[in-house]
């Protein structure tokens, strides 16, 4: 069989940002095109960055994206010289597809810059939840991921791109490899590893042995078994804390009984949604009546609209919270140019009857905060609060990931600032959706590779620690951007 080369393009000595090239007998796939949040945040510097005309082009010069020709979109390419002056010397990578591992963005958000003539696979449940996010942010260029504008048609005409759906534990349809996808473990749904037979290569995606369905990362590791090559995340390889998701809602049920007679409010990650099914569980459990906000209203209406496999929560005789955006119509015309499409469309349905969950305003919220469990998606989601005016003490609780950089830091100082202005009772309670360092140790010796290839992760010689004291048993090779493996 002739040799395959892998290029880990990104993801190296970082947290998210995977792009893994994997090319050969004239054909390649791409592992994943996600963000690199890190490195982006560290250049990423007011709006010149952020217009169409020069965001390829910036994001290329400080390799916020890797610099290889063949990757990128042909319009874009076309109408700037510079991307080919800065693209001319460097390696062209031939792929025929991007599959993806599941819907975080530091592993698909990058998507929208790749060429037309590459297809994306990926699951339909993963799909919807990926329309959903990207059509609830304000994205341009890099939302285009399904369906792209021609930037050299002054019509704007759109087109769309290849997109093979597959289904877990069966061959990826098309794809220039045999790939087969497994279920994993992780904070979102429709999560997946991959085995490449060609390369005898399996790649675990984001993955973790505490969740709710830990039996699925137990299942990939039996499927993947004595492979010559494991490319492996190692988000938490240097933490031995370990939070099973089923002590979270408990945590959540605790806290917010201690303060049942007040408003109850809990920041979560809007795909989380096997949390939001605990949550809404817990609200009811105490008596109060769940609010989610309208961004998780719009995903959990598309994922009920899809063929999808995921146990969604009913929204029966749950409140969907209604912003208030306009000047007109006592706040809420929405007719507003400020109510986008998917959240006109998210409140509309419930105004006309065509799907379940009632809208709450929030004076309804003030007027009883002791009936209402308020479920949010994001910290910003506290500025909500300032309308309600929550009862001093009144409990809220943060089930997110904590601050791992600067910038975050920043973020929650702001949040925290708000917390203390409201005068809320603020709790932390969070499962992380990566494996810790024993898990990752279990996982590497039930799988027993030929090799691992640690990626997402600031700490990869903790891998090569592991070794020399005798704790996992495989070599271990340190990717390096340009230089390529020979499997």
């Amino acid at each position: 069989m002739p040799a395959l080369q892998l290029d880990i393009l990104d993801g190296i000595n970082s947290i998210g940002g995977n792009k893994i090239a994997l090319t050969g007998k004239g054909e390649g796939i791409l592992l994943d095109f996600g963000v690199n949040i890190k490195k982006k945040r560290e250049y990423v510097l007011g709006y010149r960055a952020l217009t169409i005309a020069n965001k390829l082009y910036y994001y290329l010069y400080s390799e916020i994206l890797p610099r290889a020709r063949g990757l990128y979109r042909e319009d874009l390419m076309e109408l700037d010289d510079r991307l080919n002056t800065l693209l001319g010397d460097v390696k062209e990578i031939d792929v025929q597809m991007c599959v993806f591992s599941h819907a975080h963005v530091d592993h698909y958000g990058a998507a929208g810059f790749l060429s037309k003539e590459i297809a994306i696979a990926v699951s339909n449940s993963m799909k919807t939840m990926m329309e959903a996010m990207l059509e609830s942010s304000s994205l341009d260029i890099e939302g285009e991921i399904f369906s792209m504008r021609d930037r050299r048609s002054k019509k704007g005409e759109r087109y769309g791109r290849k997109v093979s759906i597959f289904e877990e534990c069966a061959e990826i349809p098309e794809a220039p490899f045999r790939i087969i996808p497994y279920p994993v473990d992780h904070s979102i749904p429709a999560s997946f590893g991959f085995l490449v037979e060609e390369a005898s290569l399996a790649y675990t995606g984001d993955l973790r042995k505490h969740g709710l369905l830990n039996e699925l990362t137990e299942r990939f590791a039996e499927k993947v078994r004595d492979v010559d090559y494991l490319l492996i995340e190692g988000t938490r390889i240097d933490s031995s804390i370990r939070v099973p998701e089923h002590e979270v809602s408990r945590e959540i049920r605790n806290y917010a009984k201690e303060k049942v007679d007040k408003l109850t409010c809990v920041i979560m990650s809007p795909t989380d949604v096997d949390r939001l099914r605990d949550l809404i569980k817990v609200a009811w459990e105490l008596g109060k009546k769940p609010v989610i906000c309208p961004r998780i209203a719009y995903l959990i209406d598309k994922l009920s609209d899809s063929k999808t496999k995921i146990a969604i929560p009913s929204l029966k005789d749950v409140g969907i919270y209604f912003e208030r955006r306009s000047l007109t119509g006592g706040g809420y015309d929405l007719k507003s140019v400020n109510y986008r499409s998917w959240l006109k469309k998210t409140y509309l349905d419930r105004v006309d009857g065509k799907r379940a969950g009632e809208l709450v305003k929030p004076d309804e919220i003030a007027e009883r905060q002791d009936r209402y469990f308020f479920i949010m998606s994001g910290l910003d989601y506290i500025l909500e609060l300032v309308q309600i005016r929550p009862k001093p003490g009144s409990r809220i609780i943060v089930s997110t990931s904590e601050p791992h950089d600067e910038e975050q830091e920043i973020e929650w100082s702001k949040f925290e600032r708000w917390v203390h202005l409201l005068r809320l009772d603020l709790r932390n309670v969070h499962s992380s959706g990566h494996a810790d360092r024993e898990s990752l140790i279990e996982i590497i010796n039930e799988i027993n590779p030929g090799k691992i290839i640690p990626i997402h992760t600031e700490n990869p010689y903790e891998f090569q620690r592991l070794l020399k004291l005798g704790e996992i048993k495989c070599p271990v090779i340190l990717p390096k951007p340009d230089e390529p493996l020979i499997l």
